[in-house]
């Protein structure tokens, strides 16, 4: 069965103050051709772009940023000598070490460049690809080590916007046993396309949206770059790295490529006034799937504003994956604790509950 891009368009109708006119707007419902899962393209939807007078302090020199060149190597950890020999890896200007958050069972942090701030024209095609190189080193070495954790990504969350917790520029290793929803959603799906017509689903993608002209925007290298028909994000691109199924699988050119497309990318987020986003390319199961393709999604996010950070990263808004801090049994204990209820209801005005 041919990819089909389906849509329904309605309308939204609603009268003036004065009840004398009728105003109507659009809202167009698109499935995901893949998925089969939609998203609306919503007239007025919009976000808030760049303020240069709120990222001012951001720009400025942390001393307490732990990812700054004098303090890196003091206070990050050391990747397990099980898994490597370097306690950290290098390449470039990138250094990576474990994840002290660990929202997989082999979480890394790469950070970018010694520099505490970079504006999103900065993030250089050279930056990229000395941190996709270093990303997938690790992941190489810990594949080898732990043949359980078959499923992986690499992600970014670039500004507080973006669910990130520092301004320093990194990137975010997913290596893990169990695979993200998105990633479970995307290998079932492409599963059943293979099956179903005996050819992968993204290599019929892209010479599909080649023919069609609509959304398709770059070929670079053996990558090819389009817009999403049923976007999950503002500004929403995605790419391809055709005849790759796992990251294990990229060499020096398709790295190149991936980096290359990013960075031209991000370009135009800058140029659009964003400077805050979400990145994650897409890996199959490390053991091999011939009918999976190393994919990339990436989209902005609103822009930075003082005292701001959104609770949704890269996993929650790309790989619809919810983190936590507590578990569900633990917030059960704390909302059976009365007493708290107790001395908040008699602080706060509130009125007085059965139990006082």
């Amino acid at each position: 069965m041919p990819i089909r891009f389906r849509s329904e368009k309605l309308q939204a109708r609603c009268a003036t103050p004065d009840g004398l006119q009728t105003t109507i707007r659009s809202v167009e419902v698109r499935y995901d051709p893949l998925l089969g899962t939609t998203s609306r393209i919503a007239e007025g939807v919009k976000l808030q772009t760049r303020d240069a007078a709120a990222l001012e302090r951001f720009q400025l020199q942390d001393q307490s940023c732990p990812f700054c060149a004098e303090r890196i190597g003091r206070v990050t950890p050391c990747i397990d000598p099980k898994v490597s020999d370097e306690p950290r890896i290098r390449a470039g200007e990138t250094m990576l070490f474990p994840n002290l958050v660990p929202y997989s069972q082999h979480a890394a942090v790469a950070v970018f460049t010694s520099r505490h701030w970079l504006s999103v024209s900065e993030f250089s095609s050279k930056l990229i690809i000395d941190n996709l190189t270093a990303c997938i080193r690790y992941i190489r070495a810990v594949y080898a080590s732990d043949s359980r954790a078959r499923y992986c990504a690499w992600n970014v969350n670039y500004l507080f916007p973006s669910g990130g917790s520092l301004s320093h520029p990194h990137s975010q290793v997913f290596l893990d046993p169990v695979p993200t929803t998105m990633m479970r959603f995307q290998f079932e799906a492409a599963e059943r396309y293979w099956q179903e017509n005996g050819t992968s689903f993204w290599e019929d993608l892209v010479t599909t949206e080649r023919e069609r002209n609509e959304r398709f925007v770059w070929d670079l290298g053996s990558t090819a770059w389009a817009t999403a028909f049923a976007p999950i994000g503002f500004n929403e691109v995605r790419a391809v790295v055709r005849g790759r199924q796992t990251l294990l699988q990229l060499d020096d050119a398709d790295i190149a490529a991936v980096a290359a497309g990013v960075s031209r990318v991000l370009l135009w987020y800058g140029a659009l006034g964003y400077d805050s986003f979400n990145v994650s390319l897409f890996s199959g199961p490390l053991d091999g799937a011939a009918w999976f393709r190393v994919n990339l999604v990436m989209v902005t996010r609103t822009a930075m504003i003082p005292y701001y950070r959104s609770d949704s990263m890269h996993l929650e808004r790309l790989h619809w994956e919810a983190a936590v801090d507590c578990a569900p049994e633990g917030i059960a204990v704390k909302l059976r604790d009365q007493s708290d209820l107790r001395s908040y209801a008699l602080t706060s005005g509130h009125p007085k509950t059965p139990w006082q």
